[in-house]
């Protein structure tokens, strides 16, 4: 139990070394990120199957899939912002 948790711990410094793990990222739900996306960046949601959502910007034809979940994770928010094209670090600034 021990060096999984020197291993976990290993792993997740190394991770922040690489700028991996944001430590200005606070867990978000799926529904307050498509809020702020659409106070931010005017979306639109084109359809829900299951448990994800699809959504495009409206100023451009770029769709992507956000997944139903409780707390996203910062690698799903990364690439949800990655495939909308919008900067990471400029959202959080307007989130706050």
């Amino acid at each position: 139990m021990i060096l999984i948790s020197i291993w976990i711990t290993s792993i997740y410094l190394l991770l922040y070394q690489y700028n991996m793990v944001k430590s200005d990222y606070k867990y978000i739900s799926w529904k307050e990120l498509i809020k702020l996306l659409d106070r931010y960046y005017w979306i639109e949601i084109l359809s829900q199957k299951w448990s994800h959502i699809k959504i495009k910007l409206n100023n451009n034809w770029i769709k992507t899939i956000i997944p139903n979940h409780k707390e996203l994770a910062y690698w799903t928010f990364s690439s949800i912002l990655e495939q909308l094209k919008i900067d990471e670090n400029t959202f959080l600034k307007q989130i706050k």
